[in-house]
């Protein structure tokens, strides 16, 4: 077992070569853990996120992991006509129906959930069926059943992919799973015709409240504090990407809907009179009625609004806003020994992650047999393009690549008001914690 620090509010907890059986009967115990807010498993490790206690890792190290895990099983129909299905006969040299006659004796677990929509990465598939993958990915349509290697998989949204799809089902999977389930194929004909998702439209007209309507800002985004419970579906814990300028705007105002603003802040029809909430990097409160926008962001990418019925006692502007694009962060969890990265911002970046191009060469071996592993926002992927990667609130709950060091917590604000071209100095502390 390995531990090794992810930020100033989790650890990863490396397990080595263990069945799934054993991967989550340990996350089962930490989830039960003093402290712990949430357990994210991986391929054969588990991120924990704990509450901020100083030294909750030692705490950590003497907890059971003989806590027992029930699965929950899903049975799910599949119709075998897969674009490769043909493909993968001819190279494990089966039939079609001795292959059917082996699938309803399969059962497969969810080993850990990632990629996008609560991927589930499922065990049990066996090694005399392993495919390798596609050397390039296309798109694949949701409730496509899937192989690469040794595992099984079902898109559950439409994306790109670059596994062997052997078949479909129709059952609705969008984040069904939860890590640890148990999965049984049930061979099947299409029982009715797929119906796809029928296209959104353009308005961006749309009610917040009874009293409230947004005319204009097709960006901003209702925000709430971050959940952690959404994890164990393969949804990353959302929540504000700027959550100091979140709270200042929601102390402002009594019984508040926050909006998340990139650039600039939206025009809203109040039909009766509302105290609001502007925080920009200053704060300002209005009662406004009628049509309204604070306009521009002036300091940073992301503004923050706040509508409530009335001004609360104390409103602050909060902590002072220097140094916005000096970072500090964590080594790890796969420290590598950096100590400052400077990184220009590109434009290419979400409430998912920040991509960048760091101005030096990171000089690192990428190791070839890295396995997945849990993500929080904050963490810092290294890229085998050479690019950098920080999570934002959005972000897939696992990831395969290096990660180098993680935002501490009090400093993730600051990759919210990133923009594109600037600048931006990592400064990297030593691991706290590792053994």
């Amino acid at each position: 077992m390995q531990i090794a620090a992810a930020g100033d509010r989790a650890l990863l907890v490396t397990l080595g070569d263990v069945t799934a059986a054993e991967l989550h009967a340990r996350a089962a115990a930490m989830r039960a853990a003093p402290h712990v807010i949430a357990c994210v498993p991986g391929h054969s490790s588990l991120l924990i996120v704990f509450d901020g206690t100083p030294d909750v890792g030692q705490t950590l190290l003497s907890v059971p992991t003989d806590k027992s895990f029930c699965p929950t099983t899903h049975e799910i129909p599949v119709h075998f006509d897969g674009v490769d299905l043909d493909e993968f006969l001819t190279h494990t040299k089966q039939t079609l129906d001795a292959f059917l006659e082996r699938v309803p004796d399969l059962c497969l677990t969810a080993r850990y959930l990632g990629f996008r929509a609560g991927f589930a990465y499922l065990d049990g598939w066996p090694r005399e069926w392993a495919m390798p993958r596609r050397a390039t990915s296309r798109p694949v349509r949701r409730g496509s059943f899937a192989i690469a290697g040794d595992v099984a998989g079902f898109y559950p949204i439409d994306s790109p992919g670059g596994w062997n799809i052997l078949g479909t089902t129709d059952v609705e999977l969008e984040n069904r799973f939860r890590a640890g389930d148990e999965v049984r194929i049930r061979v099947a004909e299409w029982a009715s015709r797929r119906v796809e998702n029928p296209p959104m439209g353009n308005s961006t007209t749309r009610p917040l409240a009874d009293s409230t309507t947004l005319l204009f800002g097709p960006l901003a985004t209702i925000v709430t504090p971050a959940d952690w419970s959404r994890v164990e579906r393969g949804l990353p814990e959302g929540g504000p990407f700027d959550d100091v300028a979140f709270e200042i705007v929601r102390a402002a105002v009594t019984n508040p809907i926050v909006l998340e603003c990139p650039m600039s802040a939206p025009r809203i029809r109040y039909h009766e009179k509302k105290t609001v909430a502007w925080f920009d990097g200053e704060l300002r409160i209005e009662r406004i009625e009628g049509e309204h926008s604070f306009g521009k962001v002036k300091h940073g990418l992301r503004g923050y609004l706040a509508i409530g019925d009335g001004p609360t006692d104390q409103p602050t502007n909060g902590p002072t806003r220097a140094d916005r694009n000096v970072i500090q962060a964590i080594a790890g969890p796969h420290a590598i020994g950096l100590e400052q990265l400077e990184c220009d911002v590109t434009p290419k970046l979400d409430r998912v992650g920040i991509r960048m191009t760091p101005l030096q060469r990171i000089d690192v071996a990428i190791p070839a047999d890295l396995k997945s592993c849990g993500m929080l926002c904050g963490t810092v992927q290294l890229h085998p393009d050479g690019s950098i990667v920080a999570m934002g609130p959005d972000h897939p709950i696992t990831g395969g690549y290096l990660m180098p060091m993680t935002v501490i917590s009090s400093e993730r604000w600051k990759l919210a008001q990133l923009s594109p071209g600037e600048r931006v100095t990592f400064v990297v502390t030593r691991s706290p914690s590792s053994s």
